[in-house]
């Protein structure tokens, strides 16, 4: 177009849009720059809560009961490999095997105190720790089951090397992040004799794309690169190509029917991706938040003997 046609265009458009009009779509313009800018700012504020929990803090209380219902339990750490230092619980074994418990996003150990004590009372050493970033332990961003994989790795070399623990005897339970975490270890570290999944996925990208919403992909891709940019290795996390490789060993996958955050379908399917043995434990009522609430003693004595009988050892009455 030449340059005289465009001013005749624009002379044309500020005659019939006149001041009032051209006032209306500036302000109109102005108004789509503050909700976009609105929308990058909730954004940003959503991912940095994702990759940088607020600290859940152990209480008086908890500590308390800790010690109170878990004979022996000690305070203890360990070193990543890039060079934090995660901090935790580790309570003897009397039978030779013993469970790490892996706790979920913006949690800490005490998440697994029920679930330890149930443990615990059949003879099992216990290993309850805080995930990075996360209750006592050092680091400022939670890769959601990237880097935690390698954290897990040193949580077994730990338990391994307890002289009360036969390090051909060692189990893992985990929770969401947590459940990421155990599945991915478990599927290519072989010391694993027996795995506990709760609210798993079937990969990170699928959970960025389910929580991406109505939005869809766009949305999904825009926080793929946002985890990216913080170290999050994305194809690092997909239990559910490889969860199969766990088997011969015992898998019990455990899911909420009312779990918004971790669907039932979703967890169903990593299920259906595994080998036998097998076992699936469905909670009626139970939302992401509600799995050892409304499960209760018997999820707990459920969990306790399956590792008991993974672990091959003898399965007495709780002491």
């Amino acid at each position: 177009m030449s340059q005289p046609a465009a001013r005749h265009l624009l002379s044309v458009a500020h005659r019939r849009l006149g001041r009032r009009g051209w006032g209306v779509l500036l302000g109109l313009c102005w108004l789509a720059c503050v909700l976009v800018g609105w929308r990058l700012w909730r954004h940003e504020q959503v991912v940095h809560h994702m990759l940088h929990p607020a600290r859940q803090a152990l209480t008086a209380e908890e500590r308390a009961q800790a010690q109170a219902r878990l004979p022996g339990l000690r305070e203890v750490s360990f070193n990543t490999t890039d060079g934090l230092t995660l901090r935790g619980w580790y309570v003897p074994s009397h039978s030779g095997a013993a469970v790490v418990m892996v706790h979920g996003a913006g949690a800490n150990r005490a998440w697994f105190l029920e679930e330890a004590v149930a443990l615990s009372q059949r003879g099992l050493g216990v290993l309850l720790y805080d995930n990075r970033a996360n209750g006592e332990s050092d680091g400022d961003t939670q890769t959601w089951g990237d880097h935690e994989q390698d954290d897990l790795r040193g949580a077994l070399d730990f338990v391994q090397a307890q002289p009360d623990v036969d390090p051909q005897r060692l189990g893992a339970v985990g929770f969401s992040i947590g459940a990421y975490t155990v599945a991915m270890v478990a599927a290519q570290d072989p010391r694993i004799r027996a795995v506990v999944l709760k609210a798993v996925w079937t990969s990170l990208p699928d959970e960025l794309l389910f929580m991406a919403g109505p939005t869809g992909r766009f949305n999904a891709w825009l926080l793929g690169q946002e985890f990216s940019w913080a170290g999050v290795r994305l194809d690092r996390v997909h239990p559910g190509d490889l969860v199969a490789a766990i088997a011969p060993r015992p898998l019990l996958v455990v899911a909420g029917d009312q779990d918004r955050d971790a669907p039932m379908s979703v967890s169903r399917a990593v299920y259906e991706a595994a080998r036998e043995p097998k076992q699936w434990r469905l909670i009626p009522g139970a939302t992401h938040v509600d799995y050892e609430r409304l499960g209760g003693d018997a999820l707990h004595q459920q969990v306790a003997q399956f590792f008991c009988r993974g672990l091959a050892s003898k399965v007495p009455a709780a002491l």
